[in-house]
């Protein structure tokens, strides 16, 4: 079980990469959006850890459609619009794809995530609801589209299944 250590040991393995470097949000990165009342809408929403304030943001898009008949192919994209600082001081309407990305939205006592390996593709999808006693989220399967919209004093959140039945996530 136990041997005398090899002095080759750390020459042949490769070095380990410093924590702070593996923990680096990377790529389109992570959206969050807390919110915290309804009526009225109030909601947080981090785009990687920079807060955007809410009287800034015009909208968060999300569509994802699963191929069908009069999509073959299907699609995704999830869209931020909002108004963000220039070099001239002003601030100007911004339209930001988010995907490759993580997308979580928490409130009502829902969770909804979406994480989008690649833009435009449904390659590398995960959607998942709802956070169990283990900290796993509920997957979907038989997911035929997903829509959230969230804009002023509107959040919006339906899931459409393969039979057709849509449901509101965030019911209110």
């Amino acid at each position: 079980m136990f041997s005398k250590p090899n002095p080759n040991w750390k020459a042949a393995q490769p070095p380990r990469p410093k924590a702070a470097d593996v923990a680096r949000i990377q790529g389109g990165g992570l959206v969050q959006i807390v919110i915290t009342s309804v009526s009225p809408l109030n909601y947080y929403l981090f785009l990687n850890d920079r807060a955007v304030p809410q009287e800034d943001v015009e909208s968060l898009t999300i569509s994802i459609d699963a191929p069908a008949p009069e999509n073959p192919t299907g699609g995704i994209y999830a869209t931020l619009a909002y108004r963000a600082l220039q070099v001239t001081g002003e601030k100007a309407m911004q339209r930001v794809a988010l995907f490759p990305c993580t997308i979580e939205i928490v409130g009502l006592g829902r969770r909804i995530s979406v994480t989008a390996m690649h833009a435009n593709s449904l390659e590398g999808l995960w959607v998942t609801l709802g956070l169990k006693p283990d900290g796993t989220g509920a997957e979907l399967t038989g997911l035929r589209a997903l829509r959230v919209l969230i804009t002023d004093g509107i959040v919006d959140a339906k899931l459409t299944w393969e039979d057709g039945e849509t449901e509101d996530i965030l019911p209110q």
